[in-house]
């Protein structure tokens, strides 16, 4: 399923400042530029650029950093992921930092040499950027803001190269004229992952573009020269502009570029291909590396002057204005000193740094051009306080090279840099998300704080208290700035299952009045604390009656009318949080603990998924993985969770997939589940790091969801959770024979409905019955597998074997 990128254009106007202005990443929305393979062949070399060409004004800053994570890639694929690391480095500014998680795997898309996308995406606004209402790749951003906005394991590119085409592994452009140049084509992703690519997109008649565009799609043009951004010549959603963006006449247009360059804009629409490539008929070969094909024996190693331009447009040469706000101030001060410093990876017009201000809400204004006392970077001005209580609004701009007016704030109709010179009345701003709940086995209560204001904080502390009791108070140091951690010693509380935790919050600031905000307003914050039950050996249920068994968030016992029993279901349909946050979470947690057997413990339960897939080969906790279901475990009493297994989505059933794709309506689905669709799920788990045999252990299922796609949910089944000795009868499948069964030991494995059948290797483990692990790990591929466990004693085995769909096992009679 192809990921629309929809932005909600009402996060704008909705969100609270803080939000608005913060250099939050959004994730998820893939973009993703595709390379072709070209069928013809054209065996040319342009070696890499011999110079750097973001060269003005690097001097004495940090090179840049590329580093790319391989998965799946053989050492001679490690090689070139090298070479390409070091050529982009050689292209970007001094200063950049660019992530990508490269991985070598199968695409089942013909003809695809490979694909990238951009990890998040940054608004504009929240960096200083040139076009501040545009959304810009987190790598790009990140540069843009001077700063790493992501961190190095989210990536700021998603790579995939096609592991069926036939490579050319060598690094020296020498490539043969029938292999494809690897070089070439992750070069070639790699440039559309920091930039290169619009969010243009053709359904049917209508042409479309992200309500708020991504960077790229403000330059493209028409032969006319209209920007098909410009609403008043196109309207967004329109036959007219889906004719412009087939129509085979749309160019690049910048001040870097200094004139316009041909785009790809075949007449049948190509998301990641149209408009995000140079036309291939009509670029000059030397400047070919961001055509739409690449052709067998082709090595080009040079973006060429075109693309580099294209990057510089983009914000890869950009200048960036820092500045460091004071603070509001009581103090009766005759002028405030104000600085700026210029960095720039271009020259920029000296004559042209200046300070736009006002003391009446810029009703009126003034500017002011700044002077560098030092002829440096730094430009200085005072400006003189004409009276007490009063609020001085401002920002600087600056020009460029390419005649680029930069300011900052980058969205003056909306931010402005301001100081308030008088009595202060603002209170703090206070943030605060309270627990679901605390299970009684808690030691320590964390409760995470944003507290900020505008001259400064003096004082966040707690008040709380067990049920109506008496009021405890803690005090709380920033751990960050703005940021507050309180830490309630539970333990000493004697917390009981049926008891509630009530809490309120009080920020105070630096100012003569001490003005205090309370949270909330009015009240306790309340959260009930949740007893455990009585650990168990096993657990079984219908959910008939096991109600009081499960803490739930989100999910409800019950039995709708198109199932013939009741289940655990989430929320029909479950949610997805467009504007309360990046994410929205529900869990179900057994109350009872379960004591971990040394043989291991077995979970069966019946299911249906139907929540939002990820793209096709994405791999759980990867950008492009989704909404997703998992099944996991604490040792400690909920403090920290593991997974038992990892997380997945609806393409682990193709029936749950198809159901959930073919239904989907402005991306969200509207299948429900029935009786009809649920499929067994097997999960073993072993003794292993995370706990040991006889520890306890709780467990719960959790959904969660991101923004802009949700579906039906998640419902199990006839749970049932033993110790693998324990549970073998209940597993055994007609379809599995281990024959001869009793024998002496040479033990061979058929299984008629799956993986046994084929040449893929399946992993199997040997227990005794008191649960020691014999054989861990072994790997059939025969069609008649063949398992011996001869040289062991006489008495009972159990034999687990791991199939993709869970795991199957027998019950094995040793005779001799």
């Amino acid at each position: 399923m192809r990921k629309v990128f929809c932005l909600i254009f009402l996060v704008l106007y909705t969100g609270t400042i803080f939000e608005l202005n913060s250099q939050t990443v959004i994730k998820k929305f893939a973009i993703t530029g595709v390379c072709y393979a070209g069928t013809n062949v054209n065996r040319i070399y342009i070696p890499p650029p011999d110079r750097p060409f973001y060269n003005y004004g690097a001097k004495g800053k940090p090179a840049a950093k590329v580093t790319i994570y391989p998965t799946g890639f053989s050492a001679d694929g490690i090689k070139v992921l090298n070479k390409a690391e070091v050529i982009l480095e050689s292209m970007l500014p001094p200063d950049a930092n660019v992530t990508i998680l490269a991985k070598y795997a199968r695409v089942a898309t013909a003809g695809v040499l490979g694909f990238s996308s951009a990890s998040g995406f940054v608004a504009g606004w929240a960096i200083d950027a040139w076009k501040p209402l545009n959304y810009y790749p987190v790598a790009l951003a990140e540069k843009i803001a001077g700063q790493k906005l992501n961190s190095d394991e989210s990536g700021d590119i998603e790579l995939t190269i096609n592991n069926t085409i036939p490579w050319y592994f060598g690094t020296d452009g020498n490539t043969p004229s029938n292999k494809y140049d690897l070089v070439t084509v992750v070069l070639h992703e790699l440039l559309h992952g920091i930039g290169y690519f619009g969010s243009m997109d053709v359904e049917g008649s209508v042409g479309s573009y992200n309500p708020i565009p991504v960077i790229y799609d403000n330059f493209v043009e028409n032969l006319a020269g209209n920007r098909l951004t410009d609403t008043s010549k196109f309207d967004n959603n329109s036959g007219s502009l889906k004719d412009a963006m087939t129509g085979g006449q749309l160019y690049f247009k910048g001040p870097v570029l200094n004139g316009r360059a041909q785009l790809y804009a075949p007449s049948t629409f190509d998301a990641g291909s149209s408009i995000s490539h140079l036309n291939e008929t009509t670029t000059a070969i030397e400047n070919s590396l961001m055509t739409p094909f690449i052709a067998l024996g082709e090595a080009i190693h040079n973006p060429g002057l075109l693309t580099f331009s294209i990057l510089g447009d983009l914000g890869w040469i950009n200048t960036r204005i820092v500045h460091d706000s004071p603070k509001d101030t009581e103090e009766h001060i005759p002028d405030i000193e104000l600085s700026v410093d210029i960095i720039s990876d271009t020259s920029y017009n000296r004559n042209n740094v200046g300070l736009v201000y006002s003391y009446d809400e810029f009703n009126t204004s003034d500017t002011l051009y700044l002077t560098s006392p030092d002829a440096g970077d730094t430009f200085r001005t005072s400006l003189t306080v004409n009276a007490y209580n009063t609020e001085l609004q401002y920002y600087f701009f600056a020009e460029d090279y390419y005649k680029r007016i930069y300011r900052s704030p980058s969205l003056i109709s909306d931010f402005r840099y301001s100081i308030y010179i008088g009595e202060d009345t603002i209170k703090p701003l206070l943030y605060h998300t309270k627990a679901d709940y605390y299970l009684e086995k808690i030691d320590t209560i964390k409760l995470e704080i944003l507290a900020t204001d505008n001259i400064g904080m003096d004082s966040v502390y707690v008040e709380y208290k067990v049920n109506d009791g008496t009021s405890s108070f803690l005090g709380v140091n920033a751990s960050a700035p703005g940021k507050y951690n309180a830490v309630i010693n539970a333990r000493k509380l004697i917390l009981n299952g049926g008891d509630s935790i009530r809490y309120r919050i009080f920020g105070v600031d630096t100012s003569i009045n001490r003005n205090t905000t309370v949270l909330p307003e009015s009240g306790y914050f309340s959260v009930g604390i949740e007893d455990i039950s009585s650990v168990l050996e096993s657990y079984m249920t219908d959910f008939v009656t096991a109600g009081n068994d499960f803490l739930n968030v989100g999910f409800n016992i019950e039995k709708p009318s198109s199932f013939a029993g009741f289940g655990l279901h989430t929320r029909h349909p479950y949610e997805s949080p467009e504007l309360t946050g990046p994410s929205i979470e529900y869990t179900s947690m057994l109350r009872h603990p379960l004591k971990m057997n040394g043989s291991g413990m077995l979970i069966t339960f019946n299911e249906i998924v139907l929540v939002e897939p990820g793209e096709t080969g994405a791999s759980f906790g990867s950008a492009d993985f989704y909404d997703y279901v998992v099944i996991e475990a604490s040792s400690d009493f909920g403090k920290t969770w593991f997974g038992l297994i990892d997380g997945y989505d609806s393409r682990v059933n193709s029936l749950w997939e198809v159901a959930y794709t073919n239904s989907v309506v402005d991306q969200i689905s509207t299948k429900s589940g029935d009786e009809s669709m649920l499929k067994k799920r097997t999960i073993f788990y072993k003794p292993s790091e995370n706990i040991s045999a006889g520890d306890t252990l709780l467990l719960r299922f959790r959904l969660f969801s991101d923004p802009y796609a949700n579906g039906w949910g998640w419902v199990i089944e006839d749970l049932s959770v033993n110790p693998l000795i324990d549970a073998v009868e209940d597993i055994r499948h007609d379809e599995l024979l281990a024959y001869p069964n009793p024998g002496n030991g040479l033990i061979k494995v058929r299984d008629y409905s799956s993986e046994l059948t084929t040449s893929k290797p399946v992993r199997y483990s040997v227990f005794n019955m008191s649960g020691t692990c014999l054989m861990k790990n072994q790997k059939l591929n025969d069609t008649d597998n063949v398992i011996n466990v001869s040289d062991y004693p006489e008495g009972f085995y159990i034999i687990v074997l791991y199939i993709d769909d869970g795991i199957k096992t027998i019950r094995y009679s040793l005779i001799k």
